[in-house]
């Protein structure tokens, strides 16, 4: 007995597989090598059409021009009638409206009433290539974020070398100077020697703050003073053949720090001075705004929405391309001429607005110019307007005042000493924390703690805390030649120790040294050592 299939289920099968085809949420399209002779809904939406019509009957290479599909055609007559499957291939799908769309197909060679045919099911890919690419931009920048942490540390490290180095050619120098029987000549040599010094000290400056290693100590400002503070170096740095303008509006107050404000100042001033070698003008503009949300700075972060100072620094010079302004803030490049920059300007920037959670934009054009926009968090509170209290140098030093250094390089150690025994200071040295300690032990508390971060065994941070757990009232002041970690210590209880970085002038060190001593009290007149 022959089972026949009942009719009306093949009916209701053949209906639900035209459901399914039809309710597929990818594109579904079957030609007959020449011309489209099925297609889903998905399929139409797919191809910019309105209605099925317009795309049954289309010449499949109106909207796909796939090159697999002859090799199916091959297989197919090859293999003598037996199906195969392509693998998906990625192609694009040319819309009836002129759009085009990346598209995934998967494609099934197969016989339809003895012609080779294709069935081809269309997936819209445009998502997830829109998240690979996405994906890749964030490996990418993880990977960047990498080199340029690597090449923070490496930097850190070699400024730290070179400022203990710049210390002692400094320090040497300034005593030379002192030397009243030194040639005019022999003098003027020597303070070629110091502005050397002092220019190596700028770059080692601009190491630490691309680093993010420079001490950041914030406080309460107004940008706009900081601005105007600025216009006499500004104007110096500019020369003659260019005009410096400012325009300084009210703006929130923010937590900077102000030598390192100044810093960012002073570069993009540089950046816009060498941007206009025919002349030109500088302007430079403070002013308030909100951000919203979604806003890109430079570095291809966002800026959190918010109210901000914004300090605004424009030039009519020779612009740049889109180009050159994703590379401007890369560590060393510079579009100068060779030993005519160090590229770490705009790197240094970048460097120190990440410290003070502050961001920057540029907008430019080929000789239309530039404009860097430097962003700062409004913060709470109110400024102080009334200068701190400065002690005069009668009531900075004590006769009676013992000054315990402590560095671990030999050079640097000795020309703290000598500096504070010229002021007549008694001075006791220590080659580092250990033995620091073993000194105060042997021989009491000195009236203040100079003292090196950085050193092996018993760091200075160490040393401090012990101190002030043993001896609460030695004020300290601390000095180093770079600072990933020196105010870390903002917490008690050294939050209140002065810092020095190297290399600083002899002056530097007497007046932090006279002024830390002040604020303990001591009233002693110091015997000068001349």
């Amino acid at each position: 007995m022959i089972l026949r299939p009942d009719r009306r289920y093949t009916a209701r099968a053949g209906e639900r597989f035209e459901q399914l085809v039809e309710l597929a949420p990818d594109g579904i399209l079957v030609h007959d090598g020449e011309r489209v002779v099925l297609a889903n809904a998905s399929a139409v939406r797919l191809a910019g059409a309105t209605t099925r019509a317009q795309v049954v009957g289309l010449p499949i290479d109106t909207i796909l021009d796939p090159p697999h599909l002859k090799g199916i055609q091959s297989q197919l007559t090859d293999d003598n009638g037996v199906l195969a499957i392509a693998p998906p291939v990625r192609d694009t799908l040319h819309r009836l409206d002129g759009a085009d769309l990346q598209v995934e197909i998967r494609a099934v060679a197969f016989m339809d009433q003895g012609r080779p045919s294709a069935h081809l099911v269309v997936r819209d890919i445009t998502e997830r290539l829109a998240a690979e690419q996405a994906a890749r931009q964030l490996e990418e920048r993880l990977h960047e974020a990498q080199r340029m942490e690597l090449a923070g540390t490496l930097a850190g490290g070699v400024a730290h070398e070179v400022n203990n180095m710049l210390q002692v050619i400094s320090g040497f120098a300034d005593f030379l100077l002192r030397d009243k029987s030194l040639s005019q000549d022999a003098s003027e040599d020597v303070q070629e020697i110091i502005k050397a010094a002092n220019r190596a000290a700028t770059v080692t400056r601009q190491l630490l703050a691309f680093s993010r290693r420079e001490v950041n100590r914030p406080e309460l400002l107004d940008i706009g003073v900081a601005v105007r503070d600025a216009q006499a170096v500004l104007q110096r740095l500019l020369g003659d053949n260019l005009h410096l303008k400012q325009t300084v509006g009210e703006v929130p107050p923010v937590s900077v720090d102000p030598g390192q404000l100044q810093q960012v100042i002073i570069n993009l001033a540089l950046n816009a001075r060498d941007a206009m070698t025919d002349g030109g003008t500088l302007t430079i503009t403070t002013a308030a705004t909100n951000v919203s949300a979604g806003v890109k700075a430079a570095d291809g972060s966002i800026i959190p929405a918010g109210r901000y100072a914004t300090l605004e620094v424009s030039d009519t010079g020779q612009g740049m391309d889109a180009l050159l302004q994703t590379r401007i803030f890369e560590p060393f490049f510079t579009t100068k001429p060779l030993g005519r920059g160090t590229g770490l300007g705009l790197a240094a920037v970048l460097g120190v607005l990440g410290q003070n959670h502050g961001f920057i934009r540029v907008s430019s054009e080929p000789r239309m110019g530039s404009t860097f926009t430097v962003y700062l968090p409004a913060a709470k509170g109110q400024l102080e307007r009334s200068p701190p209290r400065r002690v005069g140098l009668g009531e900075k030093t004590s006769a009676s005042a013992t000054v315990l250094v402590v560095d671990d390089e030999h050079v640097v150690r000795a020309i703290a000493a000598r500096i504070l025994q010229h002021e007549g200071y008694r001075v006791l040295q220590a080659l580092d924390g250990s033995d620091a300690i073993q000194v105060i032990e042997r021989l009491g508390p000195p009236h203040l703690l100079l003292t090196d971060v950085k050193m092996a065994g018993v760091s200075g941070l160490e040393l401090a805390r012990r101190v002030r757990e043993r001896w609460p009232t030695v004020p300290i002041v601390f000095m180093s030649g770079y600072s990933a970690d020196e105010l870390a210590l903002q917490e008690a209880p050294i939050s209140s120790a002065r810092f020095l970085a190297k290399p600083f002038a002899n002056n530097d060190l007497v007046t932090a040294v006279a002024e830390t001593l002040a604020r303990t009290g001591k009233r002693i007149t110091a015997v000068r050592a001349d």
